[in-house]
């Protein structure tokens, strides 16, 4: 019986290796009668083009050109073909090919502008195609994939699907990225948040340079946003010019070649009204002069109904002075009006008042995020304004000079609302002291100039991409202020007890003590970053950057010294990559120790590792780094002196996790996701702090948004969006006493896109989650809101 079974086991086996033999002969001999069709997709400029659709005709195939222009189709049968490109604004003359090798090429097949196409274009819904390539975060051509550093996208299509009106609603998008709140400064107020559990956002750079960096800003006529990952002073400075978190660099809308335009309103809960205009016209018929002119209003009485107003505009001109110069001039001017307060456990910088003395949950106070705990009769108001200027030179096929220039000055005219809470115990009532800093005269000043000259050349066989850089940087601060007690209110306050009189306020300021002071302070800097491909997959970075910094005021020089090692192997070419780095952040510290000495600069060194995807004709971006991030010679202040000494450290080390993906035609995913753990890990002035968290830097971060828009059919043109962020606890103070709860929160949008117009409505926390975020000082939540807008295109 057993010798029958293995008979027919034999039988079968022989069978299914002789069919499988005959079938796999069967294709191989159908494979040799396929083939591989490729080519280049140039601009108009002679220069590869990325994420053009390519279509094969008669098998109406379709792929995309990669980050140099080239594509492929594989497994075409032998047989005659045309190809042809399908992206919006371009057009090619169609190319016929014959296939009747293993492979065949086309060659180069350069783009076409269509402007009629361009001058209706529609703003897609999709962020499929987002270009993560970035000339900015290394000053260099590389790609996202070659790039040895974690840097973040968040395209204008993302924002325009979640109707994006504010700054704080663009920057959760950013993976890790936490506790936004606003807080107070000479030169004006800022948006802060924290990034690998270091305060950022203060430092906002537009297009690469620095542009008054203590400022509110608004987002009309951005068209992505740039979050480069740890301490990046090596090409971006120290000081004011950069965090240990990061660099979040705003990149404008810039001039185009065909003329074109819309116009936005925005409208909904809370009187929220908000209009926007972006116009672009070539200045002459040869295209050589383009202008393109962006202005907003913004209108409205915020949740908890105090009104505020802005108002911007910002024209761009670029000029193509001929083959080898392009000048490129940037303005930006931007006014607000609103009231500004600070609520906090401790008082303002030039504020008056002691600490709160209240340990427990933030909950336990009864807070509602819906009352500001005041009604004023005065407000803040600042205006910023800007101007830069670039010229590139193409020296040679190799050679680039780029030469950059910016001068940003902000004012500040404010009475800063300083609130401090309090409770004695759990039984009490929660109180509130209510001070003033008045804050007549402020104002920031900036000055940036940087040179740079960015080589391409071969040195025999390998690809060498150079920077020789020369930074200079003024900044020049000068206020004038005065604090003054207003009084103490419980949260049980009645409408009159909330008010804050100016009129009381300026009787008060008459016995206050004023101060002023101007603060002058210049860095000069000196770079170099080089590139080098061992081979075509394996790259290797290392830079370096000298800086002499001056306080013109303090009569005090100090010299910094900041590397930067990088390294990334792609394991499939253009696709997936390792990548490695140490960078380097600094800070110029202007104390004394008990010898009259000036102390060392403040560093932050860190090691990061990663991995890198841009798979499935770039269907899929995502970066999952790892870092470890030392900040050194942080000052302390020798009790009952006025020396400080440098024996204390912060350790922050964490997961970063960034994913853009179009899984399927017309689906859309963004997700982020933060964890970060920073402690001090050095106490040796025995204040307590040691182990302790660092203060509004929770463990966990995250957001997701996904869209989908139908692209056929009766519906097609109509989308919905949906998503959330949140965080999880964290604490308001140093000594972890005071928690702060996390939360998470939803929304949903709805939109319909047509050729002349697009219409669309969202909704922001429908949970109607009441919380706060902290960093420095509380900012209530956003409670649920409508908003609807409506776009029109000429």
């Amino acid at each position: 019986m057993l010798k029958q079974k293995f008979t027919r086991f034999s039988i079968s086996l022989l069978s299914t290796v002789l069919f499988s033999g005959a079938f796999t002969a069967q294709v191989f001999a159908q494979a040799k009668q396929a083939g591989v069709i490729e080519g280049r997709i140039l601009n108009a400029d002679n220069q590869p083009e990325e994420n053009v659709i390519v279509i094969l005709t008669p098998s109406e195939k379709q792929t995309m050109s990669d980050d140099n222009g080239y594509f492929q189709f594989r497994n075409i049968s032998y047989g005659q073909y045309t190809i042809s490109v399908s992206s919006l604004g371009v057009t090619a003359n169609p190319v016929a090919v014959e296939l009747n090798t293993e492979k065949a090429s086309v060659g180069n097949i350069q783009l076409k502008e269509n402007a009629t196409v361009l001058e209706r274009v529609i703003v897609s819904s999709s962020y499929r195609h987002v270009n993560k390539n970035s000339a900015q975060v290394a000053r260099l051509p590389l790609t996202y994939i070659e790039n040895p550093q974690n840097y973040a996208v968040v395209p204008k299509e993302l924002l325009q699907t979640q109707l994006v009106t504010t700054t704080e609603q663009a920057l959760i998008n950013i993976p890790g990225v936490s506790n936004l709140s606003i807080a107070g400064g000479s030169g004006g107020s800022t948006l802060t948040f924290k990034s690998r559990g270091f305060s950022s956002g203060s430092i906002m750079y537009r297009n690469g340079v620095s542009t008054g960096y203590v400022s509110l800003t608004d987002l009309f006529n951005v068209d992505r946003i740039e979050a480069i990952k740890g301490p990046s002073a090596t090409l971006f400075g120290g000081n004011q010019g950069a965090s240990y978190g990061g660099v979040y660099n705003l990149i404008t809308k810039k001039p185009l070649n065909v003329k074109r335009g819309e116009v936005s309103f925005t409208t909904g809960s809370y009187e929220l009204a908000r209009t926007t205009v972006d116009y672009n016209t070539p200045l002459n018929e040869d295209k050589t002069a383009l202008l393109r002119v962006d202005a907003m209003y913004d209108s409205r009485n915020t949740f908890q109904q105090l009104a505020q107003h802005s108002v911007g505009f910002a024209p761009s001109l670029l000029i193509k002075a001929n083959d080898r110069l392009t000048l490129h001039f940037d303005g930006y001017y931007y006014k607000s009006e609103r009231p500004i307060y600070l609520f906090g456990f401790t008082p303002p910088p030039g504020g008056i008042g002691g600490n709160s003395t209240y340990s427990g949950n933030v909950s336990e106070l009864g807070l509602d995020p819906k009352n500001p705990y005041f009604t004023a009769d005065f407000n803040s108001k600042q205006q910023t304004w800007a101007v830069t200027g670039q010229a590139e030179y193409k020296l040679s096929e190799q050679w680039l000079s780029q030469t950059n220039y910016s001068i940003a000055r902000s004012n500040n005219n404010t009475r800063y609302i300083s609130l401090l809470a309090n409770k004695a115990s759990a039984a009490d009532t929660t109180i509130i002291s209510r001070n003033v800093l008045d804050m007549p005269y402020s104002q920031l000043y900036t000055q940036q100039f940087q040179q740079n000259f960015i080589g391409d050349f071969k040195i025999g066989t390998l690809r060498n991409r150079l920077l020789v850089g020369l930074d200079y940087f003024r900044t020049d601060v000068a206020s004038f202020r005065g604090s003054v007690a207003y009084d103490k209110i419980p949260i049980t306050a009645t409408p009159a007890q909330l008010l804050i009189r100016g009129s009381r306020v300026d009787s008060l300021a008459v016995r206050a003590n004023y101060s002023g002071g101007r603060d002058i302070n210049d860095s000069y800097g000196a770079y170099i970053s080089e590139v080098l491909n061992v081979t075509d997959r394996l790259l290797l970075m290392g830079s370096l950057r000298v800086n002499r910094f001056v306080a013109v005021s303090g009569d005090y020089k100090q010299t910094s010294w900041s590397p930067k090692l990088g390294i990334s192997y792609e394991i499939i070419k253009n696709a997936i990559s390792v990548y490695g780095n140490y960078n380097n952040g600094y800070n110029n510290v202007s104390y004394t120790d008990a010898d009259g000495n000036l102390l060392k600069p403040q560093y932050a060194n860190q090691l990061e590792g990663g991995v890198k995807f841009n798979v499935f004709q770039h269907r899929l971006a995502t970066t999952v780094s790892v870092y470890d991030i030392k900040v050194k010679n942080i000052a302390r202040q020798i009790p009952g002196t006025i020396y400080y000494v440098q024996d204390n450290t912060q350790r922050s080390r964490g997961i970063d996790v960034d994913i853009l993906a179009n899984p399927v035609a017309g689906l859309n995913i963004a997700v982020g996701y933060g964890y970060n753990d920073i402690r001090y890990t050095e106490d040796k002035g025995n204040a307590g702090f040691l182990n302790n968290r660092v203060e509004s830097a929770p463990y966990h971060a995250g957001n997701i948004w996904g869209t989908y828009q139908f692209t056929s059919g009766k519906l097609k043109g109509f989308g919905i969006g949906a998503g959330g962020n949140g965080q999880s606890s964290s604490f308001a103070n140093f000594q972890n006493t005071i928690t702060l709860d996390g939360f998470y929160v939803y929304g949903a949008s709805v939109f319909y896109n047509a050729l002349k117009f697009r219409i669309s409505a969202k909704i922001d926390n429908i949970g109607n989650k009441k919380y706060y975020t902290y960093n420095s000082w509380l900012f209530p939540g956003q409670p649920r809101m409508l908003a609807f807008n409506i776009t029109y295109r000429f």
